[in-house]
């Protein structure tokens, strides 16, 4: 049924986005989603046979739920209808004194629905009233977005500062390390060059006074 349903939508002329842009508007516009919300969506498969069928309301086969799709623009013969209800307010019962529930249009900006029975305090359809609370949901979630990413990143500027840290005392005691390694060769260097120069002037000492080496060796024995 579902797939025949679409196969029809198609046939009628819509694009693939274009049927989804009718899905996602009449799931608001219909009460769908407040339905599901609310535990009344009892029929699934029924639902979806309601968001992909062509309109009933309008002969028009250009009309989209009261857009014409070429024009972009309202649709002639739905503001008609929509006309006709409002001026039917003379009704038989209201002849007879017993009043009939009025029309009301919605007070959405950019919006072409009407209601019947007592005005919403807002004046708005479910559909625009939807988009209200969507809209609000989607400010508060960008919110909560923002400061969960200020926050990350506090966090991230945190962890650069410690690894920072971390680099620079690690860089310093690997310096340390190295002046107190190259001041101990150099020291080693140093006594090494001296005990060299001793023993160069030593054997010259032999070569150029060899009466003083022997003494020296006497002395020593």
């Amino acid at each position: 049924m579902l797939r025949d349903a679409i196969q029809h939508a198609l046939d009628g002329g819509r694009t693939p986005p274009q049927l989804l842009e009718r899905i996602q508007r009449r799931w608001w516009t219909h009460g769908y989603a407040r339905a599901l919300a609310e535990g009344e969506l009892s029929s699934p498969v029924g639902v979806a046979v309601g968001l992909v069928r062509p309109s009933m309301d309008c002969p028009d086969p250009m009309c989209e739920d009261g857009t014409t799709l070429h024009l972009n623009d309202a649709c002639p013969k739905c503001a008609e209808r929509r006309a006709d209800h409002r001026h039917q307010r003379l009704m038989p019962a209201q002849r007879q004194g017993h009043p009939q529930p009025q029309w009301w249009e919605c007070n959405g900006q950019d919006c072409q629905a009407s209601g019947k029975g007592p005005q919403p305090e807002d004046g708005l359809c479910q559909h625009c009233r939807n988009r209200a609370e969507q809209t609000k949901i989607q400010h508060a979630t960008a919110g909560l977005i923002a400061k969960a990413e200020t926050a990350q990143k506090a966090e991230q500027l945190r962890q650069a500062a410690r690894w920072e840290r971390m680099l620079n005392d690690a860089h310093a005691e690997h310096t340390e390390r190295s002046r107190s390694a190259r001041d101990q060769a150099e020291a080693e260097q140093h006594a090494a060059d001296q005990a060299e120069e001793i023993r160069r002037l030593r054997e010259q000492l032999r070569r150029e006074h060899p009466e003083l080496a022997a003494y020296a060796q006497q002395q020593t024995s």
